[in-house]
């Protein structure tokens, strides 16, 4: 949905037509167009943009309906009302509404009703507002996911006149990481030995059968660590093939958060949308 605070007038007509394509969808009302390319032609051959126009079939005869959004800061007035009565005699279309978020003045309320057309207000949640800001539980989502990770594990490395134990995953992790050199200043990882023992013992198959693979060097290399220097002509190593259970379960608590609420005064029904486009109805103020 649209970042409120960037909300603007086509944002708003926006919003209107995805309320009342929802809220019409299981009552066989559609949205059949809105915003600057929704169109319709009057009798008197004068052309006029709708907000946001949808129809409804009985199976019989078609109604339409015109929807006026007003994204104003003061107050709708009889004006407004006036306009879209004449675009709804010419144009033959059955309904009207008038959708603003400031609210009408005291006459447009009186006048609309007299001559059936349905206001409607609608605006973003504040601080004055019941639920403002409320964030409300929508659902839990449970996660399972079944995963065997097949691989080799390695327990020692053996650079000839040094053996190294290798204990637990993060120490692992970090061998891959160890660059080896030779006399010309060429490099090689240690980890190319690494995946070369995993994918070998899991060709073998032998599970949990401790392995040790030897690797002879066409050179010598050194490991050069922070205090002293390695020289070997060889590498061997240890370990075994396992099969890891890394099945998990996770829930997460689905939240949502009151983003807009529609009130429709002479219908006596007042709506709120939410953040991530739900729709519902709240208790009407006394």
């Amino acid at each position: 949905m649209i970042n409120e605070n960037e909300l603007d007038w086509r944002d708003y007509e926006a919003i209107t037509q995805y309320i009342y394509g929802a809220l019409g969808e299981k009552y066989g009302i559609k949205v059949v167009g809105y915003g600057h390319t929704c169109k319709v032609k009057g009798n008197s051959g004068v052309t006029y943009q709708i907000d946001v126009l949808t129809e409804q079939s009985d199976g019989e005869k078609t109604y339409r309906t015109a929807i006026e959004c007003k994204f104003l800061k003061e107050k709708v007035t009889n004006d407004i009302v006036m306009k879209l009565q004449g675009v709804m005699e010419d144009a033959g279309i059955e309904n009207g509404i008038i959708v603003c978020k400031t609210g009408f003045t005291r006459d447009t309320l009186k006048y609309a009703e007299h001559k059936g057309i349905k206001l409607v207000e609608l605006w973003e949640a504040g601080e004055n507002d019941a639920n403002f800001k409320k964030t409300f539980d929508i659902g839990i989502l449970d996660i399972n996911t079944k995963t065997i990770v097949s691989r080799g594990v390695v327990t020692s490395i053996d650079f000839g006149s040094k053996t190294v134990a290798v204990n637990g995953e993060d120490e692992m992790i970090g061998m891959h990481y160890i660059q080896l050199y030779d006399v010309s200043g060429n490099t090689i990882s240690l980890s190319e030995f690494l995946k070369q023992f995993s994918l070998e013992i899991q060709r073998r198959g032998e599970l949990l059968k401790t392995t040790t693979i030897e690797y002879p060097l066409n050179r010598k290399l050194f490991w050069r660590q922070s205090n002293n220097e390695i020289g070997f002509e060889k590498i061997a190593i240890t370990g075994f093939y396992a099969k890891i259970d890394k099945s998990s379960k996770r829930s997460f608590n689905l939240t949502d958060q009151v983003w807009m609420i529609m009130d429709e005064l002479f219908d006596k029904r007042r709506l709120t949308l939410s953040k991530s486009g739900l729709i519902w109805n709240l208790p009407t103020e006394n």
